[in-house]
């Protein structure tokens, strides 16, 4: 799959570690490159607001689960 995929589809695309800084790199402007769960949660709060989607992709290692759970 193309990194230009999700930004075509996605207001915004954030990508979590140093891994996915290759994903924020094709993404542009329209990419956040933050450097863990932690700061992706605090990053999500301060920005979601009700009604908006959110597409959590990664493989099981990278946790992403965390984020999923903190946002509900």
């Amino acid at each position: 799959m193309r990194r230009e995929y999700a930004p075509a589809r996605a207001d915004v695309v954030v990508a979590v570690g140093d891994a996915a800084r290759a994903i924020a790199d094709g993404a542009g402007e329209r990419a956040v490159s933050l450097a863990d769960n932690k700061a992706t949660v605090d990053w999500l709060r301060e920005h979601l607001v009700a009604g908006d989607v959110v597409l959590v992709k990664a493989s099981h290692a990278a946790r992403l689960d965390e984020i999923a759970a903190a946002l509900t």
